[in-house]
């Protein structure tokens, strides 16, 4: 994927109509460690500084119509740029799918949950007390989760568990302070 983000990151630089002194740049966060690594190769290969922020698709959708200036937008769903494009609010002809996503439990290894035999059931174990998400309303991997759950007839018995990061990077770092035990993305 590495590979990938920085053939991209060339050729949607080249595909500027100027070459600015810097690029402003909007990933969705779950290319945080990948798009950084990038940035450092792309500002030592170009000498073009990169101003980068991280955060849901959903808000830098929102921004961009607002008139945030951003050069290149990575987004985690296809459907902001998508609509951004209908708005006549991107570059005609720059929109591609660079990844897919996939949706995973992920669990700490001192949670007694054995999420081998229980699949996605492990979230309606008893010692699951919060599982972190992103939220539905503007990150898409929070919309993705609900989705699942609800295929898969287990929203109704975890959405009282759920807590919401603004971003999958938000609902990763609640692993981290304690304050979920399963994030869902």
């Amino acid at each position: 994927m590495r590979n990938v983000l920085s053939a991209i990151f060339i050729m949607l630089f080249l595909a500027l109509p100027s070459r600015a002194a810097e690029v402003l740049v909007a990933a969705a966060s779950d290319l945080g460690f990948a798009v950084k690594e990038i940035v450092t190769d792309f500002e030592t290969t170009t000498g073009t500084q990169v101003r980068l922020s991280l955060g849901s698709s959903g808000t830098f959708e929102a921004q961009i119509m607002n008139g945030a200036p951003f050069d290149i937008f990575l987004s985690a769903d296809s459907a902001y740029p998508e609509d951004l494009q209908k708005k006549g609010l991107v570059e005609p002809n720059t929109l591609f799918v660079y990844g897919i996503g996939r949706i995973v439990v992920w669990v700490p290894k001192n949670l007694p949950v054995d999420v081998e035999k229980l699949g996605m059931r492990a979230l309606l174990d008893r010692s699951v007390r919060k599982i972190a998400s992103a939220n539905p309303e503007h990150a898409p991997y929070g919309r993705a989760a609900v989705s699942s759950l609800q295929h898969f007839g287990l929203y109704e018995g975890i959405k009282t568990k759920l807590v919401l990061g603004e971003n999958i990077s938000q609902a990763a770092q609640f692993i981290q302070s304690g304050a979920a035990q399963i994030v869902y993305r």
